[in-house]
């Protein structure tokens, strides 16, 4: 089953297909199991007091999102007088990882980032939708093998990213649920982002 192209089928505009999506994404958005939140914003704050940073890797549409949640905590997330969010998204230098695609192969172009800056205790969160990035997953068992916290947020069944990570938010969908996976992964990026800014004594009003 493909739950859009169904959703689509049954519609016969965009003003019936879009209600159609929002009920659908709260069904997505109510199938995650935001305890494991707790255990991640905890290994994200725990490594940003200690001095250790926070890279993100993803691709696509979840790159983007990986950018926002950079911005969010490096600019959203500063405050003077407590320890700040080093955070780096390892798709956002363009030449890097377009060298990186010719030289080494685009399936290494996170890896070999990491083996340049990663340090043991820093904490890696990446991104797939369907969980089998191939360089989604090498960065993950890379990171792992160097002593940082993995983080998993993954669609679809999970695929390898989810058994190769330390903590995963899963998003279950059909396969075609690009769109509603990539929107959970914002909805989970400001929640943690939201969160551990206030935790560290910085409200979102200005």
């Amino acid at each position: 089953m493909y739950k859009l192209a169904e959703l689509y089928a049954s519609s016969a505009s965009v003003a019936d297909y879009a209600p159609k999506y929002v009920e659908r994404l709260h069904e997505v958005l109510g199938g995650i199991d935001v305890g494991i939140l707790d255990s991640m914003v905890d290994c994200i704050d725990q490594a940003s007091r200690a001095g250790h940073r926070l890279y993100l890797v993803a691709n696509g549409g979840s790159a983007g999102v990986a950018a926002h949640i950079v911005n969010d905590l490096v600019a959203g997330g500063y405050a003077e007088g407590t320890p700040p969010f080093r955070a780096l998204c390892l798709s956002d230098n363009v030449p890097s990882v377009t060298a990186l695609a010719n030289d080494a192969g685009y399936d290494n172009v996170f890896e070999r980032q990491l083996r340049v800056h990663l340090e043991p205790g820093d904490v890696v969160l990446a991104m797939s939708v369907s969980g089998n990035s191939e360089n989604v997953v090498r960065a993950i068992v890379f990171a792992r093998e160097r002593g940082a916290t993995t983080l998993g947020w993954c669609g679809f069944e999970g695929g390898r990213l989810a058994e190769a990570c330390d903590l995963v938010a899963h998003v279950p969908t059909t396969k075609d649920e690009y769109g509603p996976v990539e929107d959970a992964f914002s909805v989970l990026g400001h929640i943690l982002c939201g969160f551990l800014t206030m935790r560290h004594g910085k409200m979102l009003h200005h």
